[in-house]
């Protein structure tokens, strides 16, 4: 009997997010500067106004004093602010934010033509939210910048979802980073559970969340520390043309060329958290680290081959074996880059299509005869 009382009790909130302006993105500290605007509305019956045919019933029975009481009664609650406190309320928290420099809240009274009541929250977020990336594509990643809307009510008390009459957005252009970052117009609102570590974890709270998508440009990385690297790395095959009786230049060169790819993978490594997985640029780098290293050994093994003709021969099979494991490196790098990145995109695309179909729909509907004589009447309180 219980579960039937918490089931009746239950609302709905409906959840629309706009990312008004999404700041900067802070790949090394894991955070992103946005502008918010949330929206959250749910059915309120108390406030109900009478339909159209409930007021021809009235006046035909002749109940016109107590239509007449009753929009009184409504315009009274209308007029006074304070009246939309008394309801009930989702008590929405945002998550993720690590400091806010604006946040500004109010309430709204929504009536549509069947004369059911909204009350309508409004939230406007100027913060910076955390944000765990994900950087095993770095430099050629896809980031979520995601903010995360809960309560403090149980999930038998609310249900938080999208609102699909309402289509969540993304400003893309008053985006301020658009020489690093490529945003994605759309936004994609998840609803996930949470539980607080203060409470029974059987107490769960529902969330939701919501957020849009920018891709990394590449070229910083790729002119200024991977094609570096690729020269760097190609220099070793110059050294083969160092005389074989002289491997003390040999290795010198070799070792050089090892302690300036030590360099750039500290460079690397200012660009990115400290994590515990390889991204794609730690790969390159490495790969050429061990390609460099490998030269050096073979320029110290060669001295201890035997006559100077098999030296001679050896030596000329290794540099071609080099060489082709040069290209190959370069081949094999750049497939598993487009491998491992096109599941990614492939998604992003994907929710970007999904998104566009259904505001194009929703753009068809609005503009339809139909829907135009019956647009939502609504008054602020």
């Amino acid at each position: 009997m219980a579960s039937n009382v918490d089931f009746i009790l239950k609302k709905k909130a409906l959840i629309k997010v706009v990312f008004l302006k999404v700041g900067e993105i802070d790949t090394l500290k894991e955070f992103f500067v946005a502008d918010v605007f949330v929206q959250i509305r749910w059915r309120e019956p108390a406030l109900d106004k009478p339909t159209e045919r409930q007021r021809v019933k009235d006046v035909l029975t002749g109940a016109l004093r107590t239509l007449t009481q009753s929009h009184i009664e409504i315009s009274k609650r209308k007029s006074d602010e304070i009246q939309l406190e008394k309801y009930w309320d989702p008590k929405i928290v945002f998550q993720n934010i690590l400091s806010e420099t604006m946040h500004s809240e109010w309430k709204l009274l929504k009536h549509n033509d069947d004369g059911e009541a909204f009350i309508v929250q409004k939230h406007r977020l100027k913060a910076t939210f955390s944000e765990n990336l994900e950087l095993a594509l770095f430099p050629f990643d896809i980031q979520d910048l995601t903010l995360i809307i809960s309560t403090e009510l149980s999930e038998a008390e609310v249900e938080l979802v999208e609102d699909i009459e309402e289509i969540s957005s993304v400003q893309i252009d008053s985006f301020a980073k658009e020489q690093e970052w490529t945003l994605h117009e759309c936004v994609s609102i998840t609803p996930k559970v949470t539980t607080k570590a203060y409470t029974n974890p059987q107490y769960k709270n529902p969330a939701v969340v919501a957020g849009c998508f920018a891709g990394r440009r590449a070229g910083f990385f790729i002119w200024n520390v991977m094609l570096i690297m690729t020269l760097i790395s190609s220099l070793s095959l110059a050294t083969f043309a160092v005389d074989r009786a002289l491997p003390q230049n040999r290795l010198q060169l070799s070792f050089t060329l090892v302690l300036t790819g030590v360099a750039f993978k500290f460079v690397a490594n200012q660009s990115i958290p400290k994590i515990s997985y390889l991204t794609h640029l730690d790969r390159y780098i490495l790969g050429s680290m061990i390609f460099l290293y490998l030269v050096c050994i073979w320029h110290a093994v060669v001295t201890l081959t035997g006559d100077q003709a098999t030296s001679r021969e050896a030596d000329k099979d290794a540099f071609i074996v080099f060489s082709s494991c040069f290209a190959c490196l370069q081949v094999l790098f750049i497939v598993s880059v487009v491998i491992s990145g096109y599941h990614r995109y492939s998604n992003v695309k994907q929710i970007e299509r999904r998104y566009q179909e259904r505001a194009h729909r929703k753009l068809a509907l609005e503009k339809s005869p139909v829907i135009q004589t019956a647009k939502v009447s609504s008054m602020s309180v």
